[in-house]
């Protein structure tokens, strides 16, 4: 019997989720323990309450993280979209250049051929660039769609995290009594 038949192999093992949730999950159990310690240990008239501020700072936190995943993002679509022939990498013919295109097309129809009888290429040269001024117009087309996607997506995000941030920022410091005084 094949490997793989009787048991096909469905992604990643288990362990590989833990790997990365490992770390997410013992930051919630931190957080959930600072939080029933400070509910547990009371809150004085004289003092803060430390739980509405370990709210706020994880608030904060979140939304900085995300404010910089969004970043990283954005940064990304920009590049992709000022070079759509070289943002998808990759097999397959390359577009950079109508040359490049022709010696990769060749190529890669060699590679399919390698079964039977190898026939002659009889794609003219006009063919082959109307081929290829197809498929740079389609690139770039996808290209644009991607990247326009993913911009608007991460502004939207990086705009919500930031408002989060300045909101949660200024509750905290008025909660603190540090908030009067600059205001």
């Amino acid at each position: 019997m094949p490997d793989g038949v009787l048991f096909p192999d469905s992604g990643p093992p288990f362990w590989f989720f833990l790997l990365g949730a490992g770390p997410l999950l013992l930051l919630g159990a931190v957080w959930v323990f600072v939080g029933a310690i400070l509910v547990m240990k009371g809150d004085d008239v004289d003092k803060p309450n430390r739980v509405a501020q370990l709210y706020g700072y994880t608030v904060c936190l979140i939304a900085l993280i995300v404010s910089l995943v969004s970043l990283s993002s954005i940064l990304g679509a920009v590049f992709e979209r000022a070079n759509p022939l070289q943002s998808e990498g990759g097999f397959g013919t390359v577009l950079t250049s109508f040359e490049s295109y022709k010696a990769t097309y060749r190529r890669e129809q060699q590679m399919f051929d390698r079964g039977g009888a190898t026939r002659p290429d009889t794609a003219s040269d006009v063919t082959l660039r109307q081929r290829y001024d197809a498929l740079v117009a389609n690139q770039i087309s996808s290209t644009r769609y991607r990247t326009s996607k993913a911009l608007t997506t991460s502004v939207m995000f990086l705009l919500i995290a930031l408002g989060l941030f300045v909101a949660h920022w200024r509750w905290v410091r008025r909660i603190n009594g540090t908030g009067q005084a600059a205001a």
